[in-house]
This record gives C-alpha cells, sequence and structure tokens, in this order.
C-alpha cells in the first residue's frame, strides 16, 4: 500500500486487532526507525514491517529490531539473504508467494507465514494466478506453516471465501486505503471509491523507481496515453517528462513514477499511479479503519459459524 500505510494507518488497524503492516523499505534506515517511533506513539500492539526480498536491507532490519520489531514481511524476490539478520535477533518472517517455485523458496528460507497474493491484488503483483487456484495450493504446499489470502478481499464475502479455501487470515489492502486514517491523498480516496468493477488493470505502465515491475492500477489517463501510443518502451513513452506530483520543498514526480498519490503531495492525482484491487465497485463507504476491520471480521465470522457442519463452529 505504499506511502497509504503511514503510522496512523497501521496504529488504527492494530488497535482493531488486525496484524498491520508498515512499510519501510523504501527510505533510509532513519526514515523507518521515525515510522517506527511515531507507530509506537499510536498503538502497544505488535506490527509488521514490509521490506523489499531484491534489495539488501539489512541496515533496515538492523534498525526495525533495534526499535522493537520482531516481525518481518518480505515481499519481491527470494527472502533468504533477509533471513540472517533477521534470525539473528530473533525475528519472525512472513513472505509474500504467487506460485509453487515462490513457495518453496519461501518455506526453505525458513518463513513462519505466507501470504498468497492472487493476480487480483492491487498494487505491485507478483504473479499471475487467480487467488482461488493459488490459495488451495499453496495451503497444500505449505503443510502446517499459516497462509493469508490476498488479492481482491473488500468484505466479508471475500474473507469468509478465502477461509474457505483454507486460508488462516485475510489480507485487506484497497478497502483501508479509503479509510479516514489512511495517508492516501483525498483525490485517490474519490477514485477508489467511485470506481467501478472492471476499471483496474495490470500493467507495467508506472514503472519509475520500481523498473519492469507489474502492477494493478486504476486506468487513467496516463495509462490511456500510453495505450493509445501502443505501449512504447520506458524513454519513449508520451509526456514522460511530465511532472505531474510535487512535495513542497523536497521533490517532483514525473508521469509514470510508481508513486500513488499522498496527503503531502500536490498536483494531477488522477495522472497518477492509483493502486486498486480488483475488488472496487464493492468498497465499504469512507470510515475509521479499525471500525471497517472490526465490522469485516464480525461478519465474516458470522458467515462461517452459519455455514459450519453440524458440532463445529
Amino acid at each position: 500500500m505504499g506511502g497509504a500505510a503511514g503510522p496512523r494507518l497501521v496504529a488504527a488497524a492494530a488497535n482493531a486487532g488486525a496484524l498491520a503492516i508498515l512499510p519501510i523499505w523504501f527510505g533510509p534506515p532513519e526514515a523507518a526507525r521515525a515510522a517506527i517511533g511515531r507507530t509506537r506513539e499510536l498503538t502497544t500492539r505488535p506490527f509488521a514491517v514490509n521490506l523489499r526480498a531484491d534489495l539488501r536491507q539489512d541496515d533496515h532490519i538492523s534498525t526495525a529490531i533495534d526499535a522493537g520489531i520482531s516481525l518481518f514481511h518480505l515481499f519481491w524476490g527470494d527472502p533468504a539473504p533477509a533471513m540472517p539478520a533477521i534470525r539473528r535477533a530473533g525475528g519472525r518472517m512472513i513472505a509474500t508467494v504467487s506460485d509453487a517455485e515462490t513457495t518453496k523458496a519461501a518455506l526453505d528460507a525458513g518463513a513462519d507465514a505466507l501470504i498468497a497474493q492472487g493476480v487480483e491484488a492491487g498494487g505491485h503483483v507478483f504473479g499471475s494466478t487467480p487467488l482461488e487456484v493459488l490459495l488451495p495450493a499453496v495451503v497444500a504446499q505449505a503443510g502446517t506453516v499459516p497462509v493469508a489470502a490476498a488479492g481482491g478481499l473488500v468484505d466479508a464475502d471475500d474473507v469468509a471465501r478465502a477461509f474457505r479455501l483454507g486460508a488462516s487470515a485475510a489480507v485487506l489492502g484497497t478497502c483501508l486505503v479509503v479509510t479516514a486514517e489512511s495517508d492516501a491523498h483525498p483525490d485517490y480516496k474519490k477514485a477508489l471509491a467511485d470506481a467501478r468493477s472492471g476499471d483496474t488493470v495490470m500493467s507495467k505502465c508506472f514503472d519509475g523507481f520500481w523498473p519492469d515491475a507489474q502492477h494493478r492500477t486504476l486506468k487513467n489517463s496516463t495509462w490511456r496515453m500510453w495505450r493509445d501510443a501502443g505501449f512504447p518502451a520506458a524513454g519513449t513513452r508520451p509526456g514522460e517528462g511530465d511532472i505531474v506530483l510535487r512535495i513542497a520543498g523536497m521533490m517532483e514526480i514525473p508521469r509514470y513514477h510508481a508513486a500513488a498519490p499522498t496527503v503531502d503531495m500536490s498536483g494531477d492525482c488522477e495522472a497518477a499511479a492509483q493502486y486498486a484491487g480488483t475488488g472496487v465497485g464493492r468498497l465499504a463507504p469512507a470510515q475509521a479503519a479499525g471500525d471497517l476491520i472490526k465490522a469485516i471480521a464480525a461478519a465474516a465470522a458470522a458467515r462461517l459459524s452459519a455455514s459450519a457442519p453440524a458440532g463445529r463452529s
């Protein structure tokens, strides 16, 4: 969820009983330390931090451990190189997987839990398999290691369906971007709230800062401009030098950059990367993150209890 999942949202989710994940990979270790500290001020509950598995981020791991973090989420690559630093401090690792190969790599690396990410997910997407196909396969391969389901899940029906397919947990993303505590720009939140089913697309359009990485976003003017030009390669795309977002006094963000619009940015949010899963069109009205999480959890539990065989709950 990139910049949307800042300390306020992570703390709100943690306080509601979820295992929230704070992204720290995209800034220096000092920024990670500050973000963890701000989150700690807002919650006493545990939360994990998110790192890129394809980057060597031992300094980030050390910083997080020094700040009291013991749960690490690794995404986008083989988590094995990060494990020595995590294990030395007694940390535990959750890895996102997308097929049999990545599942084996994560289990071999010593993952304590897995996230099976279906192609329906918003943001950067690791694989190409629908969640309903991927999830049972990962659960079977994982054995006793718990598996969380990710990809297009926005309501209690989605969560209950994931549990019936063998998931031990459900990962919510897009539906939390629109909540009150999210750091997403208001225009981005509105675009998600107004989106309809079918308004997302998988592409490599917004690959600035994260080259050649596929992702799911809302279709927007930048993607349509690129499509109409025949999907040319980076360096030859129309409007490539246009500045679409700015952070006052800090940086300018060009068209095709991976950054999503956040509250500290100004400019043309519609033209920027607006990450979204396929659950758009079914999002609940904007509300506090804790209220949404509790409502989804309670309703999903009720659905599972109602459908359980006699004598089971």
